[in-house]
């Protein structure tokens, strides 16, 4: 299977970003493709509009992104937790969605990897379902690591190689 993991942190080594690594290990070790977009440190542009209110198309990069994503079978969203949602470099990847909605919707899975230095990720998890529900995506899993700040992740990466392991290459068709 083909893995896109994108990362929204601008904190690095970001406590979200290495459980991507780590999903993204346990993944390939499990025979999947891997790519990995830094959606954290090389934020992608906001959403723009032009004077008749139509979406404008992204850069090149956000164009080379969604590429990525219609291509992929499993996507993988890695954030720290901001006011209760994702940050807003990962937010702007999820709002350039919109340019290629159609072609985004159905036979995709999402996975959802956050953080967050207290342990309420209910809004997150609210904010992430909407998105799959209307995308027509499977929910795949997740790893949400709370408190990161005081327990270093303990035991939160092992949870995202296992994670990524387990979504197995070889018993799946082509």
């Amino acid at each position: 299977m083909k893995f896109l993991v994108i990362t929204g942190s601008a904190h690095q080594p970001g406590a979200s970003t290495q459980l991507a690594e780590q999903l993204a290990k346990g993944a390939k070790e499990a025979g999947n493709t891997v790519e990995m977009f830094d959606a954290g440190l090389h934020p992608v542009s906001p959403l723009a509009f032009n004077a008749d209110n139509q979406l404008l198309p992204g850069d090149d990069r956000v164009e080379g992104l969604l590429d990525k994503m219609v291509s992929a079978d499993i996507l993988a969203f890695a954030t720290p937790m901001h006011y209760f949602g994702m940050s807003a470099q990962l937010k702007a990847v999820v709002d350039h969605m919109a340019e290629r909605d159609e072609e985004l919707h159905g036979d995709k899975q999402a996975i959802l990897l956050a953080t967050s230095q207290n342990d309420d990720f209910d809004p997150l998890k609210s904010e992430f379902k909407a998105i799959v529900d209307h995308m027509g995506w499977t929910y795949a899993g997740q790893v949400l690591a709370a408190k990161t700040s005081t327990d270093h992740l303990r035991f939160y990466p092992q949870m995202a190689f296992e994670l990524g392991k387990s979504f197995d290459a070889s018993s799946t068709s082509a």
